[in-house]
């Protein structure tokens, strides 16, 4: 069997409209297959009482034609004829001469032939038999023939009546489908959105409800949530544990070579122990960065707190313009003070490393309702090809940063503080060179 038609484009995709369309397949052939079924018996039993009215007059005029002299038969073949009787004629000249085929003759020819014992003829005046079935038979030595009227032997459709009653019991149906359905596909579909998050910052947990295997389905996926939090609460206390245990022997490794007499080796002990303390730091803001936060019920002035930031990073020496919009100056974005400061920190860190000055930061507005945050540098940027990558955690966009004391999480961690505060970060070219991180917020 071939199952493309299932697969296409113009098969409903819906699981929904899928399930309505099979309930109302299955129910429409079943009662199609029913009427025909009744249909078909009811043209059978008309063919049998049609045979046995026929062989009852067949019989009675049998008895009755040879008592009778030439005026009787006469005014009988002048009679008119009703429904308790047919048209009789003698057989003369004008007896149709062709032989019916239809299936109702065959089988009338059959039954009065078992039900009379003799040979019975069977004549029509055109092939489509317009002008009735003529019945030979004999009768006191002749032969008479009997003409069963077209409408007599017709059996009769099915009342129109039955068909709109067939399509009411089709349309109830259809809403009792529909409410079943809805009842197994929801539960689907809020089981699919919980799926979807899954991936998110805060996974959603599902619901168990509607038909058993639903429920046991969500119940599987709200275990495997269970056990995925497990395993990633473990990997972050293991993760922490081992950051923070290190700190100890970097400060003693510090002591040890501010002991050290030889300045060239001082020198490049030094460098190596503020990598290793470094990427010891970045680890720590990564771990930090995925634990949820609470929104903060006041928002943060971003204005002003980008601004306390720009001039911290002045009075230490770097060279950081800054520029806000008039629309940005009284705007609250739903972020910690603590993690803007990681925030800009890891920026400001990946534009004098991998950058070069003056890095510029920017605030305007996004459309409505929304602020945006850019930290631009005038460095060599990043290819398009590898922007996607930059943002993943532990990736090495340059393999000679490794080298540098970094571990590739300066962008992931920014990436995770935007998203856990609503909202959404971009790498785009700046104008004239350089990387342009743009960071846009939900404006409160």
């Amino acid at each position: 069997m071939n199952f493309r038609f299932f697969r296409s484009r113009r098969f409903p995709d819906s699981l929904a409209l899928r399930t309505v369309l099979l309930v109302i397949a299955v129910v429409a052939v079943a009662e199609i297959t029913t009427f025909s079924l009744i249909h078909q018996y009811r043209i059978a039993e008309h063919k049998h009482q049609a045979a046995r009215y026929i062989a009852s007059h067949v019989r009675l005029l049998q008895s009755m034609l040879p008592g009778l002299d030439a005026a009787s038969r006469r005014r009988l073949e002048e009679a008119e004829a009703g429904e308790q009787w047919l048209p009789l004629r003698h057989d003369d000249g004008r007896v149709p001469t062709v032989e019916p085929e239809s299936g109702f003759a065959r089988v009338l020819a059959g039954d009065l032939r078992r039900a009379l014992g003799e040979e019975i003829l069977l004549r029509q005046p055109e092939r489509d038999a317009r002008g009735g079935l003529w019945i030979g038979f004999r009768a006191g030595g002749e032969r008479w023939w009997l003409i069963l009227p077209v409408l007599r032997f017709k059996p009769h459709d099915l009342p129109h009546d039955l068909w709109m009653k067939l399509g009411i019991a089709l349309a109830v149906l259809i809403v009792i489908a529909g409410l079943f359905v809805r009842d197994i596909v929801r539960p689907l579909r809020r089981l699919g959105d919980a799926v979807s998050a899954a991936g998110e910052v805060s996974a959603r947990r599902a619901t168990p409800s509607g038909p058993r295997e639903v429920r046991r389905l969500a119940e599987r996926y709200n275990t495997m949530l269970d056990q995925l939090a497990q395993a990633e609460a473990e990997r972050r206390e293991m993760l922490a544990g081992l950051t923070h245990d290190l700190r100890a022997p970097l400060s003693r490794l510090r002591v040890r070579l501010a002991l050290l007499e030889n300045e060239a080796e001082r020198g490049g002990f030094e460098r190596d122990a503020e990598d290793m303390e470094r990427i010891v730091g970045q680890c720590l803001d990564f771990l930090r960065s995925e634990a949820p936060r609470p929104v903060n019920a006041d928002p943060l002035p971003l204005a002003d707190a980008v601004s306390d930031e720009v001039a911290r990073y002045r009075d230490l020496g770097y060279a950081i313009g800054i520029s806000v919009d008039e629309e940005v100056a009284t705007c609250g974005v739903s972020i910690d003070r603590h993690d803007l400061r990681r925030l800009f920190d890891n920026l400001i860190a990946n534009a004098t490393r991998y950058g070069a000055p003056p890095i510029e930061v920017s605030l305007s507005t996004e459309g409505p309702g929304r602020v945006r945050l850019s930290v631009r540098d005038h460095g060599p940027g990043i290819p398009q090809a590898r922007r996607a990558r930059a943002l993943e955690a532990f990736v090495q966009i340059d393999p000679a940063r490794a080298t540098r004391g970094n571990c590739g999480l300066g962008l992931a961690i920014v990436r995770r503080i935007v998203e856990g505060a609503g909202g959404a970060l971009e790498l785009a070219d700046a104008p004239g060179g350089g990387l342009d991180v743009r960071l846009v917020f939900p404006a409160r």
